[in-house]
């Protein structure tokens, strides 16, 4: 049938199931770099996109009877078979702009006896189904044909990784999830792409029955789990893990610089999160327009005000005071009337990182600078890498440094006369305003910190200029804020699924004063200002009440005397502490075997505290352990989860593609590099698609909750649900940044 669902492709899922893949069509994207919505970040204009309709759609009532299909043997010798059944899921994978939108399906096929190694079907679909082929070919040839079963790091692995290892599960739709108690003690292979040589690596062994108290108390897998560890296996090469019964993964390496490509995904990532880069300073071309005051766009204009987010009618407004202007005329913004007198403006507030799509730039941000650096100061500098893909690349400052000192620099550039502002709002409707939010002691203590982290970067950098440019302006903003009448020692300040005090800033700003300078002052205000003080108190609570964790990492990493020996002692109790008990445990209870401990965002990982750990742990047990929790954690967002797809754009062979980021109509395909989706299936308060993701669980099948659907399987592939595909650096990027940054640094040390 020339007009009808599209048969994609024929899988086996193992020895007695086959998975029929359909389309019934697919959404196309206008990316050429001309028209309206040429480079202008997330903006649509008519005919961006359209929706191409295969014809008819799948007749998903009849393709679930067995009688519809027929499998005759290749070779033309044998009576056709039908299935004993067939089971089906189908999902919302392509929709356009207004929310248009075709199925994709996957036809689970049970069959009559189990295929051998070289079986071959032609596999014919009777005419009620709607399909554009009647009939397709297929060899069942183990060591080559991929099963959605077998799920890996679709990255690959370094020789002398502590654990390397496969899951082997898979759900099935209305037939639940598969049973592959029968595969245990079957034999795993290596098959060597290149050679085409199998090597035997081990068994299939049982893991964990689906739990629903999984990573953020989720069904994560909606199956039970079985494994295949092959870590004894340490030969560089191509590779497919190819499981008897069943069939093989997709490729992947074996190789002893395999972090440095996700490494440097995650930096690009926070590249393409900037604002004022020119369109040409990269490629792809940065997110536009540039919002540069009085430059990009014209008549762009930044006015300064008194209102913060410590004000009362502030704290009375529900939702994001950040994005109040931004859609509505600049001079109904409830900022405008809180301008300071004269109407002052900021001529010099360039750059800073965006949150999600928006525009906004403020204090919840500098998360993102300290995670950045963390692993460039756990590496004692050895991250130097010069060569990671942003506009920086190659002027001979480490990167990591280059995309942190973008984001202090824009915080410092907020200055109004001697005091610090909290940050900058959204554009109003016009994209010819911003707001500059009033000043604070907060954020005096924030750029302190901010200064004083990138000054220790510049230090062990051995760049003695910067260094010292740095360090001025982090003693500048602390002996400012210690002059202010409001302390806000005890206020908090968001800082992205996490709060930091006005105490914690001043901590960690005092830290690294101290690693600068070696001056007794600044240790002895850490000190007085540390939450573990005799005692082993928690570094990072999930209450969400405060953070010291870079602050102590800081005091941990001093080149200087430690004049409070039993401080230190206990920090490090601390960190192990919490590493072990809120983390590392998790991967010996997990289906998954995550250990990230704070997982509202399916997509997120957030494991500083287990590098810190693992970087000050003398046991050679305990650091392996540390270290294994770390790539079991990378592993799972790396492509072992149930979709077998790497949750970031652009990296590697099955990577997220289309999600609510910038990168549209700019001349190069697909979005931007380095972006993780939340995934969230929480509606955000309004009945609109784009806040509701309950519009992609409805129109599948099975029902989602009742069904039994993997909760990691919440992603649908469209351009334009914020509450499903957008993402914010400091909640689903930055503590995957020090995962895999600090991973790479372990390959290289």
């Amino acid at each position: 049938m020339a007009d009808a669902s599209r048969l994609v492709e024929v899988q086996p899922v193992d020895e007695e199931i086959l998975m029929v893949h359909f389309m019934d069509g697919k959404v196309h994207f206008k990316d050429d770099g001309t028209g309206e919505s040429a480079f202008k970040g997330h903006a649509f204009a008519e005919g961006d996109d359209w929706i191409e309709a295969y014809g008819e759609e799948l007749n998903v009532a009849e393709a679930v009877r067995p009688e519809n299909w027929k499998l005759y043997p290749s070779g033309g010798d044998g009576e056709a078979v039908q299935p004993l059944a067939v089971h089906r899921k189908s999902k919302v994978f392509n929709s356009d702009h207004a929310w248009n939108y075709k199925l994709d399906h996957w036809l689970f096929l049970k069959l009559p006896k189990k295929m051998e190694n070289g079986d071959g079907f032609r596999i014919e679909v009777a005419d009620t189904l709607g399909s554009e082929q009647e009939a397709v070919e297929f060899v069942y040839d183990l060591d080559r044909s991929q099963s959605e079963a077998v799920h890996v790091n679709l990255i690959g692995y370094t020789p002398d990784s502590p654990i390397k290892s496969a899951d082997l599960y898979l759900w099935l739709g209305d037939g639940g999830p598969r049973d592959y108690s029968g595969c245990e003690g079957n034999e795993a292979w290596l098959f060597d792409v290149v050679s085409e040589k199998r090597f035997p690596v081990g068994k299939v062994e049982f893991w964990k029955e689906e739990s629903d108290k999984d990573a953020g108390g989720r069904n994560l897998t909606g199956s039970p789990v079985w494994t295949v560890d092959f870590s004894d296996h340490s030969r560089p090469g191509r590779y497919r893990l190819v499981v008897d019964g069943v069939g093989a993964s997709p490729e992947f390496e074996i190789s002893e610089d395999i972090w440095k490509e996700p490494y440097s995904y995650s930096t690009m990532g926070y590249y393409y999160m900037r604002l004022g880069e020119a369109v040409h300073a990269n490629n792809p071309p940065p997110r536009q327009p540039r919002f540069i005051p009085g430059e990009d766009p014209a008549g762009f204009t930044i006015y300064l005000t008194d209102f913060d987010p410590f004000d009362e009618a502030w704290k009375a407004r529900k939702g994001d005071t950040w994005d109040e202007p931004h859609f509505k005329p600049a001079v109904e913004s409830m900022f405008w009337e809180r301008r300071l007198p004269g109407n002052p403006t900021n001529d010099n507030a360039i750059g800073g990182h965006s949150d999600a799509l928006d525009w906004d730039r403020h204090l919840a941000h500098v998360s993102n600078i300290y995670d950045m650096l963390l692993p460039f100061l756990l590496s004692d500098g050895g991250l130097s890498d010069d060569d990671l893909g942003i506009a920086e690349s190659g002027n001979g400052i480490p990167d990591l440094i280059d995309e942190a000192r973008n984001e202090v620099d824009m915080f410092l550039s907020l200055r109004v006369g001697e005091a610090y502002a909290q940050g900058l709002t959204n554009p109003s409707k016009e994209k010819t305003v911003m707001f500059q939010a009033g000043a604070t002691t907060m954020a005096a203590w924030a750029n302190s910190a901010n200064s004083a982290i990138l000054a220790e970067a510049f230090r062990l950098a051995g760049d003695e200029n910067l260094k010292a440019h740095y360090l001025e302006e982090a003693i500048t903003a602390f002996r400012f804020a210690s002059k202010q009448d409001d302390l806000q020692l005890d206020e908090k300040q968001d800082i992205g699924d996490a709060f930091m005090r006005g105490r914690d800033f001043r901590m960690m700003a005092a830290a690294f004063l101290y690693n600068v300078t070696g001056d007794r002052e600044w240790e002895d205000l850490m000190a007085a200002d540390s939450v573990v003080k005799d005692g082993v108190a928690d570094i990072e609570e999930r209450s969400r009440e405060w953070v010291q964790t870079w602050g102590t990492a800081a005091y941990l990493l001093t080149p200087h005397k430690q004049h409070y020996p039993e401080l230190a002692k206990n920090m490090k109790a601390s960190v192990r502490k919490q590493a072990l008990e809120n983390n590392v445990r998790f991967m010996n209870e997990r289906p998954s075997r995550r250990s990230s401990n704070n997982n509202y965002w399916r997509t997120k990982h957030e494991l500083q505290l287990v590098a810190i750990a693992h970087h000050f742990s003398k046991r050679r047990s305990e650091k392996e352990r540390f270290e294994k929790a770390m790539i079991l954690e990378a592993d799972w967002g790396l492509g072992r989860n149930p979709s077998n797809t790497v949750e970031m754009t652009g990296l590697g062979s099955r990577h997220i593609v289309n999600c609510y980021t910038s990168g549209g109509n700019d001349g190069v395909p697909g979005m931007h590099p380095g972006h993780t989706p939340y995934n969230n299936l929480d509606p955000w308060g309004t009945t609109w698609r784009g806040s509701m993701p309950q519009w992609f669980t409805e129109r599948g099948y099975p029902e989602w909750e009742e069904g039994g659907w993997p909760e990691q399987e919440s992603f649908f592939n469209c351009r334009y649900s914020w509450t499903n595909g957008e993402f914010t650096p400091r909640q689903t990027m930055r503590g995957k940044h020090v995962l895999y940054s600090y991973l790479y640094w372990l390959s290289k040390d």
